[in-house]
C-alpha cells in the first residue's frame, strides 16, 4: 500500500484548534471577571461572544485531531502497492486508487451499532445507553457528502484525464474498532466497519475496475498536480 498524506494540513488545523480553544477560554474567563468587577455590560458581551466564537472554532478544527487516515492506513496496510491512499492530497479528502477502481472513502467515528432504515432512508446509530450519545460524531448526510466529493473529483478529471470515462465509487467507513455495522445491504451507499474495509475491494464492480496502465497514469496525475 502506497500512502500520501498532507501532514502540513493536519498540523496546521490541529494547531488552530489549540489556539482557538485557548483564546476561547481566555475571553470567557475575562467576561466573567468583567461581569463581577464592574458594570461594563458592553465589554462583558464582547468578551462573551468572542469566547463563544473561539470555542466553536476550536471544536470545528478539533476534528482534525481524530486522524481517521491512520485507521484507514492500518486497515489496508496488508494491501499490495498496486493500491494508493490519498489523504487530502487529491481533489477529495480520502481516496483509494487501485485495480478495483477509484474509491471515495467517507470515514466516521461514531461508536455503537449502525443500521440502515429503508423506510426513512437513513442510517441509524444505536448506542449501549443514552449517555453514550453525548460527544458522538453524527453520521450526517453521507449521500450529500459523497455527491459533493464526486463532483470535485469529476471536475478535476475533466480537466486533466484524457483516457476515457471513469466510474467513481464511494463507501462510508466506521473507523472505531468497536462499531458494528449490520443490516445495511440495501443502503444506497456501501457501508462497512473498519475491519471489513478490504472486502469492498473484492466486491468492486467490474465496470469500475482499472487496468495497470490506467492506475499508473492516474497515480502520476494525482501525485504531480
Amino acid at each position: 500500500m502506497r500512502i500520501f498524506t498532507n501532514e502540513k494540513l493536519y498540523k496546521r488545523n490541529t494547531r488552530l484548534a489549540f489556539i482557538a480553544n485557548l483564546a476561547g477560554m481566555f475571553f470567557l474567563l475575562a467576561s466573567v471577571y468583567v461581569l463581577f468587577s464592574n458594570s461594563q455590560l458592553g465589554l462583558y458581551l464582547l468578551f462573551l461572544l468572542t469566547g463563544i466564537v473561539c470555542m466553536q472554532t476550536g471544536v470545528y478544527f478539533g476534528r482534525w485531531n481524530r486522524r481517521p487516515d491512520l485507521a484507514l492506513n492500518n486497515a489496508l496496510k496488508s494491501v499490495d502497492d498496486n493500491y494508493t491512499l490519498y489523504h487530502y492530497t487529491s481533489p477529495v479528502s480520502h481516496m483509494l486508487l487501485g485495480p478495483s477502481g477509484i474509491w471515495i472513502l467517507l470515514p466516521r467515528h461514531a461508536r455503537g451499532t449502525v443500521t440502515f432504515d429503508q423506510r426513512s432512508q437513513r442510517w441509524k446509530l444505536k448506542t449501549k445507553n443514552f449517555l453514550a450519545r453525548f460527544g458522538q460524531e453524527p453520521i450526517g448526510k453521507p449521500i450529500v457528502e459523497a455527491s459533493l466529493e464526486a463532483e470535485h473529483l469529476d471536475q478535476f478529471l475533466q480537466k486533466n484525464w484524457k483516457g476515457g470515462d471513469l466510474r467513481v465509487q464511494a463507501a462510508m467507513v466506521f473507523v472505531d474498532e468497536s462499531t458494528e455495522v449490520e443490516a445495511v445491504g440495501k443502503a444506497p451507499l456501501p457501508t462497512v466497519s473498519i475491519h471489513k474495509l478490504k472486502q469492498i475491494l473484492l466486491k468492486a464492480d467490474e465496470k469500475s475496475r482499472l487496468t495497470k496502465d490506467q492506475v499508473k497514469r492516474l497515480n502520476a496525475m494525482f501525485e504531480t498536480s
